[in-house]
């Protein structure tokens, strides 16, 4: 990706008439499952709708006045922490470094919270990329999740 590209990209607040965008960039099993644990394709039309919640944050990320990502910030605040969560790019788009992209501006928003001590990623799925991507951008692996099967990987935020 070059320079221009990521000068020109920030994100910006979700607001639902995003809703299908996001909804047709799940375009397999696989993607369903790794954005968020489901196994019921096609997903329904209020699939994205029903993510949002008082304690979550959604970001959509813009570049070019194209919205290409999504992702979202979830309080957990008896870890001191946010968890980035639901973190998905246009299939357009996928390979070209928006994922990390919006990766870090997710980091730097959740950072940048008061009482926020490490920022988390479930990572619920076998994917060598995604998990390359996450290691890259400093988030090192913590264990295992505790709920369900899959990584727990942490990024401290430093003073």
């Amino acid at each position: 990706m070059d320079k221009q590209t990521r000068t020109n990209a920030d994100i910006i607040p979700y607001t639902s008439e995003y809703a299908r965008n996001v909804l047709s960039w799940i375009d397999s099993e696989d993607t369903l499952y790794a954005v968020c644990r489901s196994k019921n394709y096609p997903p329904p039309d209020t699939l994205i709708d029903t993510w949002q919640r008082k304690d979550v944050t959604s970001y959509l990320m813009s570049t070019r006045g194209k919205v290409v990502a999504y992702g979202e910030l979830w309080n957990r605040p008896l870890e001191l922490a946010v968890e980035i969560a639901h973190l998905i790019v246009d299939p357009y788009k996928r390979g070209e470094g928006y994922g990390s992209m919006m990766l870090d501006l997710l980091y730097s928003r959740a950072a940048a919270r008061d009482n926020v001590a490490k920022v988390v990623i479930h990572l619920f799925h076998e994917d060598p990329e995604a998990l390359g991507c996450f290691v890259k951008a400093g988030f090192e692996i913590q264990g295992t999740t505790t709920y369900t099967q899959g990584l727990k990987l942490v990024r401290l935020v430093e003073p």
